[in-house]
């Protein structure tokens, strides 16, 4: 391999490697610029894997084609995939479809963009479970073998996991078709009784004892017959008669079962599971003749199946509710703890939640390793913290704690505090965890299975409206609000792809002569009982959902309609409509539009573009190209809410842009804020001076109005002229207008 400080090396040269013994590692590249892909591909030819394992390289060019590859080979270990390829959320999309439509949860997933800055958010991020985002131009030699070498490392240990979780299910299936018995009282008071029912004891018992790694300590678990009484007791002499304690010490001794004419010893033995052995002791007061010996041979397979099937099953229960990584209960113990509860101990019971904060950022700064050990301390801590209640606590994440107290034990500031900021001892190293919490009564989530409990608990410490707070205290008002949220959330998914949104438009005016000469398009949805969801909830509840595209396209659509409309009325006025930067940012979006014009032969200066003066300057890079397209078409460009961003003197020369509409925030009190009457004026001479045109938005009364004037602002949108208006009554407000 050459230099590190290269992107990728090119190797020509095809290693042959025996197939016989080969122990292969698979790595799927899903990439649509073929010579990146052909850089991606050689590079990782090069990197060797640790204990003889061999990586084993997938391609494809499109989403289509990774589908294909991935039903053919469900054992890839990672993959990487571009974000933009058929569609700019192609890659999304195909990761959406492996961890919820294929349900692959082990494959380890790095995201590659070629656009630099256009990263996914944070919380697409975790929904989709995405191990790592890179751009391309960043990803080394040295880089990519640290990404592969640590992805395949966590995927190792996650398949063994799942592995071993698989196997030890089916076997638990096997164990209860065979036998209906699950603990080993019950199971061993039913062997007592089927081998007295092979022998037909009359007079006579049977004893079932278990020992550990100390043969001498066999205690007597089940005992029936003429052994009756001895359950708790230690196997001594005179329990047994002389020649049975001779025999036990003989199957004990050598590990194998001894048959007499009157009584039987039977060893067992799961030591590779859990060192446990379990003998058998059974006396007949009839003789154990040859062919009832070989029944009970036959018998003890069955048993020592049995014995194996329980400790599997134990296994079983061990795996499924323990995280193996920190030997700490886990998601699934939490959720049967809280399962188990009757109606009076929820009541008394609340779930408290302690989320790692900047988790992800410590785990690929400092590594896997140190962040297991720093959660180990932040558990120790969260037990101390709560020795005297009892504890039962539990990982339920990569980076979260949940905790079952009861409702009396409460927590006093200093304790709050203490928690919230950590100081932990990793590597000889102090290191300080920074933690948010969240109590949760489970009196409030009554209704709610435990599953859903955790997940709202999680879901409340993601919400927007309680990101920055370090303790919050979730209560019934607030589970009614995320639960509403996330219906409101299905409904408007539903209502876009049913077309069921509406447009209304707002008039834009002259002040010169207070006519109309355009209109900007407002997205507005009304539920089934007629009332309406303000634009800031669903827009925003969009854009979480992924969805702001599919509702920025759904609108345009139905603007197009309403200018047909508006024409066959005469009426002939340019029509404002929205874009996101995320649309913006796709290649694809102009092509979209411009299609969408040419389709009805529409003049592209009846349509004028705005996006937020926020998004545009915190995005300039990525969507001034687009932007520049769209003016260069005969669209117009406006950027929206001017005033309220970052730095906007500085950048209002850099915006590709013909309009700027100033935001209602400095019309609002202009009469009594000089520094607003200020802020005005200096915008509208710099507006001037690069050859902007002005939009002020927000008029509500006269004197605001007369204000606009003087100030030299021609063009105005508010309450004062007209609300926003659906299409029949923007028609019937135009009449005014019409001349006689």
């Amino acid at each position: 391999m050459s230099d590190n400080n290269e992107l990728f090396v090119f190797n020509e040269e095809e290693q042959k490697v025996d197939n016989l013994n080969k122990k292969i590692i698979k790595i799927l590249t899903v990439e649509d610029d073929i010579n990146y892909q052909n850089a991606l591909t050689n590079s990782l030819k090069e990197i060797k894997i640790d204990n003889g394992y061999e990586i084993e390289i997938h391609t494809a060019n499109s989403v289509p084609q990774a589908a294909l590859v991935l039903s053919l080979h469900a054992d890839i270990a990672l993959t990487f995939i571009d974000v933009v390829m058929e569609e700019d959320d192609s890659g999304l999309r195909l990761i959406s479809t492996i961890r919820e439509v294929i349900g692959n949860s082990e494959m380890r997933i790095v995201l590659l963009t070629g656009q630099p800055g256009f990263a996914p958010e944070q919380h697409i991020m975790k929904s989709l479970d995405i191990d790592e985002y890179w751009n391309k131009s960043d990803v080394s030699v040295g880089k990519l073998q640290s990404i592969v070498k640590s992805n395949l490392r966590t995927w190792q240990y996650i398949s063994q996991i799942s592995s071993a979780r698989k196997g030890l299910q089916l076997v638990l299936d096997a164990s209860r078709s065979i036998n209906s018995k699950h603990d080993i009282r019950s199971f061993s008071k039913a062997v007592l009784e089927e081998i007295s029912n092979i022998l037909n004891i009359t007079d006579g018992g049977g004893i079932m004892c278990s020992s550990g790694e100390i043969n001498k300590e066999a205690l007597i678990s089940t005992a029936n017959g003429c052994f009756d009484g001895f359950e708790g007791k230690l196997i001594e002499q005179e329990i047994l008669s002389a020649d049975i304690y001779d025999d036990f010490e003989l199957a004990t001794a050598e590990k194998r079962h001894v048959f007499s004419k009157h009584h039987t010893v039977f060893y067992f033995q799961t030591t590779e599971l859990d060192k446990k052995s379990y003998l058998t002791i059974v006396k007949s007061d009839n003789a154990i003749c040859e062919q009832n010996e070989y029944l009970l041979k036959v018998f003890s397979e069955n048993v020592n199946t049995g014995f194996a099937n329980m400790a599997l099953l134990n296994k079983l229960t061990e795996l499924a509710y323990t995280d193996i990584s920190l030997n700490l209960h886990n998601r699934n113990w939490l959720t049967r703890e809280i399962r188990n509860m009757n109606l009076h101990e929820q009541y008394q019971t609340k779930l408290i939640v302690f989320e790692v904060e900047q988790f992800e950022e410590k785990a690929f700064t400092f590594g896997h390793d140190f962040c297991q050990k720093l959660l180990k301390e932040v558990y120790n801590n969260i037990k101390g913290a709560f020795a005297h209640t009892t504890p039962r606590i539990a990982i339920i994440n990569k980076s979260s704690f949940g905790l079952i107290v009861s409702t009396d034990s409460n927590m006093p500031q200093e304790i709050i505090t203490g928690l919230n900021r950590q100081m932990c001892e990793v590597e000889m190293v102090r290191q300080y965890a920074d933690i948010r919490i969240l109590e949760l009564a489970l009196s409030s989530v009554l209704n709610f299975s435990p599953e859903k409990i955790i997940s709202l608990a999680e879901s409340s410490l993601s919400d927007s409206n309680t990101i920055s707070l370090k303790y919050i205290e979730h209560n019934h008002l607030k589970t009614q609000e995320l639960t509403k949220r996330y219906s409101l959330m299905a409904k408007l998914r539903k209502a876009i792809g049913s077309g069921s949104l509406q447009v209304a438009l707002q008039p834009k005016m002259d002040l010169r002569n207070f006519t109309p000469i355009g209109f900007e398009a407002l997205a507005r949805w009304q539920l089934k009982d007629g009332s309406f969801v303000s634009p800031e909830i669903f827009i925003e509840l969009a854009e979480t959902a992924g969805l702001i595209s599919e509702l920025d396209s759904a609108i345009f659509d139905k603007i197009l309609v309403i200018i047909q409309q508006l024409k066959g009325e005469g009426v002939n006025l340019p029509i404002a409509f929205n874009a996101s930067a995320y649309d913006l940012a796709n290649p694809k979006y102009f092509e979209y539009i411009s299609k969408k014009l040419r389709e009805i032969n529409l003049d592209p200066s009846m349509l004028e573009l705005e996006i937020t003066e926020t998004q545009a300057i915190s995005n300039y890079e990525l969507i001034r190209e687009s932007l520049e397209r769209f003016m260069a078409l005969g669209i117009k460009v406006g950027i929206d809410d001017f005033g309220t961003g970052y730095s906007s003197i500085s950048h209002i020369t850099k915006i590709p842009a013909n309009v700027l509409k100033i935001d209602r925030c400095f019309i609002g009190d202009i009469e009594d804020n000089p520094d607003n009457q200020y802020i005005l004026e200096m915008i509208v001479k710099l507006a001037k001076r690069f050859d902007f045109s002005i939009i002020i938005e927000g008029i509500e009364t006269v004197e605001q109005c007369n204000w606009a004037r003087k100030l030299g602002c021609n063009v105005a949108q508010g309450y004062f002229f007209s609300k926003p208006l659906f299409i029949n009554e923007l028609i019937l407000w135009l009449k005014q207008y019409e001349q006689p």
